[in-house]
């Protein structure tokens, strides 16, 4: 009976250090765990503050694209309005150039005949050039 009990005495034992070692893994264990959940509580609060910061910045860029496809349009818009004009400017210098040209022939016509005119008519009808 004492041996029983001197191995049951001895089993306590052993299974109270079992224990203890167990309770001390267990709070070590707990301390890690709070520590880790602790880094990660305050990480994800970072991401969503920066989370909620990219989207406002999405936000922004994307107002501003919709201002710079609307700036672009109107841009468009103006360029070609300035170029319907260059053509119509240029139409019509080109019609001013052709009617310059026209009357430069003319008056080289009407200079020739005069020329003419005066060569037929005789030396003492002529009157005195003005110049």
């Amino acid at each position: 009976m004492d041996a029983l009990l001197s191995s049951q005495n001895s089993l306590i034992i052993k299974l109270k250090e079992e224990c203890c070692s167990l309770g001390v893994q267990l709070e070590e264990l707990t301390e890690s765990s709070r520590a880790e959940l602790e880094k990660l509580s305050l990480e994800k609060l970072q991401l969503q503050e920066s989370v909620r910061k990219l989207r406002g910045r999405c936000e922004e860029m994307e107002e501003q694209c919709v201002q710079h496809g609307t700036l672009h349009q109107r841009m468009k818009h103006r360029l070609q309005q300035l170029d319907e004009h260059c053509q119509t400017s240029a139409q019509q210098v080109m019609e001013l150039l052709s009617r310059q040209n026209q009357l430069m022939q003319e008056r080289h016509i009407l200079t020739e005949e005069m020329h003419n005119r005066l060569t037929q008519v005789p030396a003492t009808a002529r009157p005195e050039p003005s110049f």
